[in-house]
């Protein structure tokens, strides 16, 4: 037990002599030590913040986008006047739902305003001429895309706080690594220096060696 206490008290010892003074200690062990402070900093607490803020603001605007769009599209019943042949349709990018088949058809429907309108959407293979279905349409009676709902905005909100905070910690251990390759070089050119001042004065009987 005490000696792995003393290898535990070693360890630590051996992770804090940039921060103590020695006779061995350069400007450069210093930044080092530095550097990686900051780097824990960065990782531990700077990109799950930058993260959260992020996404918190994320979620902010996509809500009131959902609320805005919610507020403004009606979904309104229509009639199909002539469909076109069955056609396999395209996978949902968001729902990764397996395609099946559907078909274009030309609708019919009353617009908020009060008039008719007619347009081209698409139903199930299974719809035909005089089916009734639903559209979404705006303040003019015009076709749109459904409104962005509340659970798609938070977690479209998410991906985005997520990605923000891996990229923090990517630009956080990308800087720590160039500045630690930075540190390198200056040592190296540090122990150059020192090896030629005591190659001039190795076995010279007044330089102590």
């Amino acid at each position: 037990m005490r000696l792995t206490v003393r290898r535990r008290r070693a360890r630590l010892r051996a992770r804090l002599w940039r921060w103590r003074r020695n006779p061995l200690r350069r400007r450069s062990d210093v930044a080092e030590a530095w550097a990686g402070l900051l780097a824990v900093v960065v990782i531990i607490i700077g990109a799950p913040m930058a993260g959260w803020a992020t996404g918190t603001a994320m979620n902010d605007v996509l809500q009131r986008t959902a609320r805005t769009q919610g507020a403004e599209r009606a979904y309104v019943p229509a009639v199909v006047l002539k469909a076109g042949p069955r056609q396999i349709a395209e996978t949902d990018p968001e729902s990764g739902d397996i395609p099946g088949e559907e078909r274009t058809a030309t609708v019919r429907w009353t617009g908020t305003d009060g008039k008719p309108h007619t347009g081209t959407v698409e139903i199930q293979a299974n719809q035909g001429k005089g089916e009734r279905i639903h559209v979404w349409t705006d303040s003019r009676g015009r076709i749109v895309t459904p409104p962005l709902d509340a659970a798609t905005a938070t977690a479209h909100a998410a991906m985005t706080g997520f990605g923000t905070a891996l990229l923090a910690l990517v630009i956080g251990a990308v800087g720590r690594q160039a500045l630690m390759w930075q540190l390198m070089r200056r040592r190296l050119v540090e122990w150059e220096r020192a090896w030629a001042a005591a190659g001039q004065n190795w076995g010279r009987a007044d330089a102590g060696g």
